[in-house]
């Protein structure tokens, strides 16, 4: 039986090949792989509850972290925070608390940070107010013998305004400030999350053209 060249069409196996990286480049392009997410948050407008507010701020002794920008330091500041802000939930201490001051080049994932970390420990109170998150416990009334409580169920009402327009100006400095190296970390998230497929695919396009390269020359 007469042996039949193989023939190898170059161009489609290139189509093939380059077909899964357009694909990829394009949910990119779209950010189809970035997840998003939203945090309900109260900004005080510094009149509501003015008097109170201020005597909650006022009888308090605020321990001030000053996050300004450096990666490593603010790191480290906001690690050494949240073992405090854990500390004083733990202990139920009403008299000190964790003031939070984001200086001007403070980067807005701190920000973000700051009030995860709030969340996380599941703290009752803190305030936001322009470039400031004041944090403390709130004093538990000592309870009156002579008068009698009665056992009501706890209804809570929360009223407010969301005010986005901060968050945004620093979400949209930051982006524009740190794009590239955004960019950077993302393709190394995503070369680590998918790296046996990747892996794969380079393979196969590596003893591809190593095969069509060998038949040419014989």
């Amino acid at each position: 039986m007469r042996k039949h060249k193989k023939i190898y069409y170059s161009a489609g196996l290139i189509s093939i090949i380059m077909l899964p990286i357009m694909c990829i480049i394009y949910l990119k392009s779209i950010d189809a792989f970035t997840s998003h997410g939203a945090l309900s948050l109260y900004v005080w407008n510094g009149k509501d509850f003015k008097e109170q507010t201020t005597q909650f701020l006022n009888s308090r002794k605020f321990k001030a972290i000053n996050l300004t920008g450096d990666l490593e330091s603010d790191t480290e500041k906001l690690k050494i925070a949240q073992k405090n802000v854990k500390q004083i939930i733990s202990t139920k201490d009403s008299i000190k608390g964790i003031k939070f001051h984001f200086e001007k080049k403070a980067q807005y994932w701190s920000y973000i940070k700051v009030i995860d970390i709030l969340n996380i420990e599941k703290t009752p109170t803190f305030l936001v107010y322009k470039n400031d998150i004041w944090f403390a416990n709130p004093k538990i009334p000592k309870p009156d013998k002579n008068i009698q409580y009665l056992e009501i169920k706890p209804i809570i009402c929360i009223s407010g305004r969301l005010q986005n327009e901060y968050l945004e100006r620093v979400q949209n400095e930051y982006l524009e400030k740190n794009k590239y190296k955004i960019f950077y970390q993302r393709v190394i998230e995503f070369s680590k999350k998918y790296y046996l497929p990747i892996t794969a695919y380079f393979l196969m396009f590596f003893f591809t053209f190593k095969r069509i390269k060998n038949k040419k020359m014989y």
